[in-house]
């Protein structure tokens, strides 16, 4: 029954195309969480219990008829795909439009009101003295219940269950499996001074950090608020089912108004999109390369990145963000010229409950289906083998999240991943030949790759030898297995070297990371090139050990979260690491001019006039 139910969802939405030039003369303000009035927020609330109280529809084509484990669900499953790399902005853009229009859909939630966003940075000394985490509205922030479930407010236990773990993505093996789990950490976040400071990228590829060969997150806003919202064993901390916590939905509203605050700066910034895939096996790649192209679906929805690129768009994107408290002043930008793209998309109207055609108006819209999506969609209603669940990191201090799970390993297009004797040679460009793998472990032809290189970083090795027990030359990079069965990867286009410990099987090789799987647990882990951790220096002028509200100006550092946490994200802690050190090092500036010309909005002497 659910399969021909998203059948008839997909094929209704192919149906009918029309403009792609859409109107969006009334866009949808999203406003932030406190300028809500009371009686907005106690809607947003019921709207959320609502939406949770419905079936899962089992597709995600129409939002009218999805309820609130579809998104859980999904999100799980597309978790892989849709973080660290290049599609993680568009595919969580996304996800919050179709949220916003599941949430209209209840008939509780103004349909010409954006949904709200959480402006945590602007509050990053005190954000847990926010009125959400209060009985009213989405529950206390910490309870002593042995399983952390919430007991307070609409989503307390026994009142709302959270999604099925239909794939074990919450591994949850004690205790209350139903409940929604929260034990946030009352530390100090990324400042909202910090976030402004990483908005001076000149590219869509500078602003991810593709081009530093790691993790999109420079300013660690986006994993520190999961942490802190979450805790060791919470929902909000689990990379894959995060969206059971309802705080899910006011931090990534957060997390896309960062990029749409970015996008607004040039007008080239609402064309531009470019970087790598987490692998060029991705659903929702070319099936030739890692290549991330606007062309491209996102994962799950039934958009092209083209047309989520731009909120005012009206493809189907109809929405703006409110000014809030942490939009403090952005630093000169010198905008690029402006490159429009050749072709627009175009768009149909999504699929009614029934199976027919909905109104076309900007709030809601689809998008064309082409036969390439329509045939991925089905395919993903396949039961298919799974790899393992990545980034089930031990317990050490905090538990790691977990639960994403990689595609099959059966016929895949990886980058460089093939261990053969006829290596093409290179023609002077950044272009290298690699293969198609099959299951037979035969070559069936050649594609392209671009390999970003990414400078020189130190490379240190398990074991010193002087001859390798195996080489494998490959077109992009040298594969060696040492004689302590450690694996070197050394890119042969870069000076980037990519160490696996022995116990590890390579999975798939790409410009940025590589991904092995742990021959004893089954568990896929990326490894990076090392990265030289950065050296804190201390601030001569700047006060020592700063606490949360021990100075009326002076903010305290945000939370260093633990190396296992990190990893368990799929991101390169060393990576983290320094973007944790910068931001310190400005603290400690921002602490040593002692708000004389320098402001955060978050500094208690600002916070209580705002």
């Amino acid at each position: 029954m659910n399969l021909l139910l998203v059948a008839a969802a997909l094929l209704a939405a192919t149906a009918t195309t029309v403009s792609a030039q859409q109107q969006c003369a009334t866009p949808r303000v999203r406003s932030e969480w406190s300028q809500l009035t009371q009686e907005q927020k106690g809607l947003y609330v019921r709207a959320i219990a609502a939406l949770a109280a419905k079936p899962a529809s089992n597709q995600y084509a129409n939002p009218d008829i999805m309820g609130w484990h579809d998104f859980v669900i999904t999100h799980a499953r597309e978790a892989y795909w849709a973080h660290g790399n290049a599609q993680f902005y568009p595919y969580h853009r996304a996800m919050m439009w179709q949220f916003e229009q599941a949430m209209i859909a209840t008939g509780i939630w103004p349909s010409n009101m954006g949904v709200p966003y959480f402006d945590w940075p602007a509050m990053s000394q005190n954000w847990w003295t926010s009125d959400l985490f209060t009985d009213q509205y989405l529950g206390n922030m910490n309870s002593n219940d042995p399983d952390h479930c919430v007991l307070t407010g609409p989503f307390a236990k026994g009142k709302y269950q959270v999604a099925f773990d239909v794939d074990n993505r919450r591994a949850i093996t004690t205790g209350d499996a139903t409940c929604l789990r929260r034990n946030a950490v009352q530390a100090a976040g990324d400042d909202a001074t910090a976030v402004a400071n990483s908005m001076n990228a000149a590219t869509f590829a500078q602003f991810t950090s593709s081009t530093s060969g790691s993790y999109y997150d420079t300013t660690n806003y986006h994993s520190t608020g999961h942490f802190i919202f979450g805790g060791e064993g919470g929902d909000m901390s689990n990379a894959s089912v995060s969206p059971n916590d309802p705080i899910f939905w006011l931090h990534h509203g957060y997390v896309d108004k960062y990029w749409w605050r970015w996008q607004n700066q040039c007008e080239q910034f609402l064309y531009d999109y470019s970087g790598t895939l987490m692998s060029a096996n991705d659903p929702n790649g070319n099936g030739i390369d890692a290549k991330a192209s606007a062309d491209q679906y996102t994962a799950s929805w039934p958009f092209k990145v083209q047309q989520l690129l731009n909120t005012q768009g009206g493809d189907p994107l109809c929405y703006t963000y409110s000014r809030s408290a942490g939009d403090v002043p952005l630093a000169p930008l010198t905008c690029p010229a402006v490159v429009k793209p050749s072709v627009a998309p175009t768009t149909a109207p999504p699929a009614t409950a029934t199976g027919g055609v909905a109104t076309t108006s900007a709030s809601r819209q689809g998008s064309q289906l082409d036969d390439k999506w329509l045939y991925t969609a089905l395919n993903l209603l396949v039961k298919q083998k799974p790899l393992g669940s990545w980034g089930n990191a031990p317990k050490t201090g905090a538990t790691a999240a977990g639960g994403i799970q990689a595609a099959d390993a059966g016929e895949v297009v990886v980058f460089g991943r093939r261990d053969f004797n006829e290596t093409g040679s290179f023609n002077g460009t950044l272009e290298a030949a690699t293969a198609t793998v099959h299951a037979d472990e035969t070559i069936t032809g050649t594609i392209a790759a671009t390999i970003q290189a990414t400078g020189t970083v130190m490379a240190t090795s398990a074991a010193a030898v002087s001859e390798p027990i195996i080489k494998k030359e490959q077109n992009a990079y040298i594969e060696t297995i040492n004689p302590d069965n450690s694996t070197t990867i050394s890119y042969t286009l870069s000076n980037n070297t990519i160490e696996i410990p022995a116990g590890f099987t390579v999975y798939s090789v790409m410009p940025i990371s590589a991904t092995a799987i742990n021959e004893t647990s089954g568990k896929p882990k990326r490894f990076f090139p090392e990265i030289p951790k950065l050296e804190y220096v201390q601030h001569t002028e700047a006060p020592l050990d700063v606490q949360v509200g021990s100075h009326p100006c002076h903010l305290a550092y945000p939370i260093l979260l633990p190396e296992s946490y990190i990893e368990s994200m799929g991101m390169n802690y060393n990576k983290y690491f320094n973007a944790h050190v910068r931001s310190k090092m400005e603290i400690d500036a921002f602490n040593a001019d002692n708000c004389t010309t320098m402001f955060s909005p978050s500094s208690m002497m600002n916070f209580n006039s705002l």
